[in-house]
């Protein structure tokens, strides 16, 4: 059986998907924009307990791992003798080379760690959703890049 897309759902998801790129480059125009807000993200998770997958367990032990580019929180392992072994991520019975970012122990993430909700399949979201900064992304005087 062959499907045919949805007209409506498909001009839908392209609006979002072109409403959400105008958002990013209305909020981060530069490349030192996009990098402020990088490092406040990572600050932030460090915040909420999070440490560089450097000092992840190295005994086989399974932890939650991010990667950058994905939004997915992730079980992951390290495996072989530090540093020439290698992150590993399972998920559905399945094994994938990794290169986790930070890493965080399972069963410490605070109670109140809500995941964001996500949409009900077939939902649209437009340009609403969280905003990226909540201080201006140009230094302010007296701050420095470093």
């Amino acid at each position: 059986m062959i499907l045919k897309p949805d007209n409506e759902v498909v001009e839908r998801l392209t609006a979002a998907i072109d409403a959400d790129r105008e958002r990013r480059i209305d909020q981060m125009p530069t490349e030192q924009d996009a990098l402020r807000v990088m490092f406040r993200a990572y600050e932030r998770l460090k915040e909420l307990g999070w440490r560089d997958a450097i000092y992840c367990p190295k005994d086989g032990t399974v932890f939650d791992a991010i990667e950058v580019g994905s939004t997915g929180i992730h079980d992951c392992h390290y495996e072989g003798e530090w540093p020439s072994g290698g992150w590993w991520t399972s998920a559905g019975g399945d094994l994938w080379p990794s290169r986790p970012s930070l890493f965080r122990l399972k069963g410490t993430a605070p109670e109140d760690d809500s995941q964001p909700s996500q949409p009900a399949h077939g939902e649209v979201r437009g340009a609403e959703g969280p905003e990226y900064t909540t201080a201006p992304l140009t230094p302010t005087k007296g701050e420095t890049d470093g």
